[in-house]
């Protein structure tokens, strides 16, 4: 198990995706050159061409936006990623697809494939491993702060409310079971996997199992 959870963090960390054999749109084709979604060899997945002063370009919503060569490297590196988690879980989940993502720059493409990536990252882990990722009785949550800092009190009394109205969002239960009677904010997707964007009310039980679980993998 600890195998498996470290192999998986470390493959989405450092491998891009690049295959020499991925699919390209033939010459010819004023996209010629260009990647193709898997099985599709007519419809880009990533669109650059150069102008004339070798600015770059890609196409967002039939539009052609501008685009410097570091965005370009960390669009293909993105896409990669993307790509490679979501074939990750589909090899055991064939019929599962990400949140659809809504986008109009390069920057906003680039965040919608690392959040699908993270998504997909997330439901490989759970399809692993029991009691992770988001539960089903997950209902509300808070935004999870820019750095690893504790909560300040108005964020711990929201998600004691948030709790004690819809429950820990994995059992259910609506008593945290913590000496002070608190209910532990549990990051979604755990730290030891990505850079989280929520917070979850958990009880003492399942944030004592998911610990646990997620702790073998980082040791």
């Amino acid at each position: 198990m600890a195998v498996e959870i470290r192999a998986l963090v470390l493959r989405f960390q450092l491998k891009a995706g690049f295959r020499p054999e991925q699919p390209r749109v033939p010459p010819g084709n004023p996209d010629g050159g260009q990647w193709v979604a898997e099985g599709d060899g007519s419809r880009p997945i990533l669109i650059s061409r150069r102008g004339p002063r070798g600015a770059g370009q890609v196409r967002i919503l039939g539009r052609w936006q501008a685009i410097t060569p570091a965005q370009e490297a960390r669009l293909a590196v993105s896409v990669g990623r993307m790509r490679e988690a979501v074939r990750s879980v589909q090899k055991r989940e064939p019929n599962w697809k990400p949140t659809p993502q809504v986008y109009e720059t390069v920057e906003g493409l680039i965040r919608a494939n690392e959040a699908t990536a993270q998504e997909a990252m997330l439901r490989a882990l759970q399809l692993r491993l029991p009691r992770t990722g988001i539960g089903p009785y997950a209902k509300e949550w808070l935004v999870a702060p820019e750095n690893n800092r504790r909560f300040t009190r108005p964020e711990q009394m929201e998600i004691d409310h948030i709790g004690r109205t819809h429950g820990c969002h994995r059992c259910g239960v609506k008593t945290p079971g913590t000496p002070r009677g608190h209910f532990i904010g549990d990051h979604q997707v755990p730290k030891s996997v990505g850079k989280p964007s929520r917070i979850y009310p958990h009880c003492w039980w399942c944030s004592n199992s998911q610990g646990g679980f997620l702790s073998k993998g980082r040791h």
